[in-house]
């Protein structure tokens, strides 16, 4: 690690606080992708041709910790590359120098798509049930996609739809709700959520729930490196009210075929250390 990625570590120091902000979701343990790939970085003393702007974004943004934030993003030597890795749906709100790579897992603000991901579900909390369940849905409402889904699919008898309002906490009732339904569930709908993907798209693959990813703007992570086919059904937003016939014309091989996929699309693509890799190869 060169000196000046050392100065920038040590300058950006106080825009990596921990958070404050309530754990979600709510089996979550450990660092954030943020920190996570912050600690990976340095332990590893990544070399690389750019320069890692070191912020804990999602931390700065949700605790009101950002002041001073853009001024010292100003001190930044403007002939220098740059990236940085961000994890809050509205990132990143500050203006970075103009050869700067930000690697983007809500969405809002652009940038290269990283998988939206935390901790993995422990192997102790997720149940081996039988699939008796069509499809689900255990969510929030937080976007119009999921608005028109809930529309289109409520009154179908083979979905099973539980809508409630998002709030940053998460019961241990409404927790498990979803554990057991979506474990239940050959398909799990996975809409965007006010970011341009959810956590429930990586919570599904590790449940064994084949996603069903909602979208209206492109957002596949490694998408010029993996096949989002093999491992989850994408459905544009103008193609809502065909749900259930896209999903009923998926025969029981071709359903298995990708159940069985799901376990390594998830260990080599989207689990933090994975994640940590692809993001230094396309720099």
């Amino acid at each position: 690690m060169d000196n000046y990625q050392k100065h920038l570590i040590e300058v950006f120091s106080n825009f990596r606080p921990s958070p404050k902000y309530p754990t979600y979701p709510p089996y979550h343990e450990g660092l954030y992708l943020e920190d996570y790939f912050f600690n990976w970085f340095t332990k590893n003393d990544i070399q690389t041709d750019r320069y890692y702007i070191p912020v804990s974004w999602t931390t700065c943004y949700v605790d009101n910790c950002f002041g001073g934030l853009q001024e010292l993003i100003n001190t930044l030597d403007p002939n220098l590359k740059y990236f940085t890795v961000a994890q809050h749906d509205d990132a990143i709100r500050e203006r970075l120098p103009i050869d700067t790579i930000s690697f983007n897992a809500g969405g809002n603000g652009g940038g290269i798509p990283i998988p939206l991901v935390c901790s993995p579900i422990k192997d102790e909390i997720k149940p081996d049930l039988e699939k008796d369940i069509f499809c689900s849905f255990v969510g929030s409402i937080t976007h119009p996609i999921r608005n028109m889904m809930y529309q289109t699919l409520i009154n179908n008898p083979k979905y099973v739809i539980s809508a409630r309002n998002w709030t940053s906490s998460v019961s241990e009732n409404d927790f498990n709700n979803f554990i057991n339904i979506t474990s239940r569930s050959v398909f799990c709908l996975s809409p965007r959520g006010y970011g341009r993907s959810s956590f429930r798209l990586y919570e599904a693959i590790q449940l064994g729930s084949i996603p069903v990813f909602i979208y209206d703007h492109r957002w596949f992570p490694f998408e010029d490196e993996i096949d989002w086919n093999q491992f989850c059904v994408l459905i544009d937003v103008n193609n809502i009210q065909n749900i259930d016939t896209i999903l009923s014309s998926y025969t029981p091989d071709r359903i298995k075929q990708i159940q069985d996929n799901l376990y390594n699309y998830w260990v080599d693509n989207f689990t933090m250390e994975s994640i940590c890799q692809k993001i230094i190869k396309r720099i």
